[in-house]
């Protein structure tokens, strides 16, 4: 675009304030609901520079960044005080427009009070993108806002130049994680990581993270598992004139989970296939296959029960001999179908006819499958789809396993519990935690803390069954959902086999005298605990509303509760009493 023309058209922008607000919901992914709203500027229809990013492009160009900042600032307010909605509004500006204004940031709160707003309704997200020239008296700027009852947000964090340091100095209410990170995190560990890293730095700095570019439901799956409560994206909301909270549905990761679990009953893969009685001559069969390129196997049928299978192979062989078709395109069915094929009932999980096939003799793993219902034909299940879903479903947990202990990790563990919550199921949720793990780690060294992790989880791996899952969350933080009523017997029986296990992994002298020795945190020596192992339990009848958080901060709870004491204890919360028990 010739630069004059870009010029004329900034210009012709500006002056007739040609520009219109839409705004996009940044919204509680715990509530679903909108904690505020980012106005968004758009050019006016027809407009050469239309395009958001066009026009701040000249206005960038042309160096009137902090004029066009102003119009749409102003055109933000109007639109939505005018709509009269709950919640925040989020308007980003540049630090070089904050430097530029310096002097009228008491002129910009009369304006929200003209308008119906105040300071305290809007928050001024600062983008890293752009440099800041004058550090010192951005701070005070910054500063002066604050005072006046502005909120701030980092916005772009990780996208631009700086980072910690702008984050260290304004000490923001909010910290927006740039869209990058949040693209396909429940995918890649490198992210999850550094989301992780600016998590842990949220909560010592007491300020809120929202994660922006969220299109994938996947991804809010992911966030809410590393303990983010905010969002904004496609997914939540798209900007409009007039913005709405969209609830995006159950998300696709854990339904992935579940539809690859080997728990699914095989009729799941099944699939409708024509059928043909014993009787019919191979003239007809082979007539069948050659009007079905694709058709590798047909079910024989006898009064709607299968007898055998009849494969394209079978009859090409037949067909292919001497004088073949002569011979056989007379013979009936029974004489070239397979006698004794695998025959399922649809309610066997595909674990089991994998364990069928695996055990049985090889021919079986180049064939169709024939599922029943009560003995009746209900279709047929190709060998390589049921493998294909084995594959899938071992590709899955190695994705979403703790590396170390190949335990199911974060977002299988928050599926686990989604699922049973969504069925109005009763269960206890276990967290389990070593106590004094950190000193054993600096005595006997990482590897031997790791090989206690492996074993730990090995020993728990042993409670796993149909009505019991476990999961390892992290470091030495394990979790059991457990439909087992008897809670006291399970939690007494981890904890002696814990006590009579953890005694190889001390040295004999460590475990004679009760101790290990090291040093305070002042350097002076003392005398360490060995390791023991609490378990905070918390049912499921203790939660409302289906809330997976608080089913998560109530497990601390009682985890820390258990950890008071001397020795291994579990501690289960309860509306009527607590109970702990120690194995001494």
């Amino acid at each position: 675009m010739a630069p004059q023309l870009l010029k004329d058209s900034l210009d012709d922008l500006i002056s007739k304030e040609a520009i219109h607000t839409v705004l996009q919901p940044i919204v509680n992914l715990k509530q679903h609901d909108a904690l505020g709203y980012e106005a968004l500027t758009r050019g006016h229809p027809g407009h050469l520079l239309q395009r958001p990013d066009l026009m701040f492009q000249a206005a960038h160009q042309f160096e009137r960044i902090p004029e066009l900042e102003l119009l749409c600032i102003r055109s933000a307010v109007r639109h939505f005080a005018s709509l009269q909605i709950p919640g925040l509004l989020f308007i980003n500006i540049c630090p070089q427009t904050l430097l530029t204004y310096s002097d009228a940031l008491d002129e910009m709160a009369l304006q929200l009070e003209k308008a119906g707003l105040s300071p305290a309704d809007v928050v001024l997200e600062i983008s890293e993108r752009f440099p800041i020239d004058n550090g010192a008296e951005f701070i005070r700027v910054i500063s002066g806002l604050k005072a006046l009852g502005f909120g701030i947000a980092i916005d772009d964090l990780g996208a631009g130049y700086s980072g910690l340091k702008l984050w260290s100095e304004i000490q923001p209410d909010y910290v927006k994680i740039d869209r990058h990170f949040i693209d396909r995190i429940d995918q890649d560990t490198v992210k999850q990581a550094f989301v992780t890293s600016v998590v842990h730095l949220c909560q010592q700095l007491d300020c809120e993270i929202i994660a922006e570019g969220i299109e994938q439901t996947g991804e809010v799956n992911l966030l809410r598992s590393l303990g983010i409560q905010i969002g904004q994206g496609y997914l939540l909301g798209r900007p409009a004139q007039h913005p709405e909270v969209l609830i995006p549905e159950d998300d696709p990761l854990p339904q992935a989970l579940s539809n690859h679990t080997l728990d699914l009953p095989i009729g799941h893969l099944c699939q409708p296939v024509r059928t043909i009685h014993p009787d019919m001559n191979l003239l007809d069969a082979d007539t069948l296959f050659k009007r079905s390129p694709l058709l590798m196997s047909i079910p024989v049928l006898e009064d709607e029960r299968p007898v055998g299978l009849l494969h394209r192979r079978r009859i090409l062989e037949m067909f292919a001999m001497p004088y073949g078709r002569a011979l056989f395109e007379r013979k009936t069915v029974q004489h070239a179908m397979q006698q004794d094929p695998l025959i399922v009932d649809q309610s066997m999980t595909l674990e089991a006819v994998s364990k069928i096939m695996t055990d049985d003799e090889d021919h079986y793993l180049r064939q169709h499958l024939i599922v029943t219902h009560q003995g009746n034909y209900s279709g047929l299940v190709n060998t390589k789809d049921l493998l294909k879903r084995i594959t899938d479903n071992q590709i899955l947990k190695a994705r979403y396993a703790n590396p170390l202990t190949l335990l199911p990790g974060n977002v299988p563990i928050d599926e686990a519990i989604a699922r049973l919550l969504r069925h109005n199921k009763r269960f206890s949720l276990l967290y389990a935690d070593l106590n004094f793990f950190k000193p054993f780690n600096d005595h006997y060294g990482y590897r031997q803390g790791d090989n206690v992790l492996r074993w730990l989880g090995k020993l728990l791996q042993n409670y796993a069954d149909n009505h019991t899952f476990v999961g390892h969350i992290g470091g030495d933080d394990f979790l059991l959902i457990t439909e087992d009523q008897d809670i006291a017997l399970l939690c007494d029986s981890i904890l002696e086999n814990f006590r009579t296990g953890v005694q190889p992994f001390h040295s004999e002298d460590d475990w004679a005298q009760g101790y290990i020795p090291g040093s305070d945190r002042n350097g002076n020596a003392c005398q360490l605990p060995l390791l023991s192992l609490a378990i905070g339990v918390v049912p499921s009848t203790m939660i409302q509303h289906q809330d997976q958080q608080a089913l998560s901060t109530l497990a601390t709870r009682a985890k820390r509760l258990a950890k008071q004491h001397e020795g291994s204890h579990w501690h289960c919360l309860s509306e009527d009493s607590a109970r702990l028990v120690s194995i001494n």
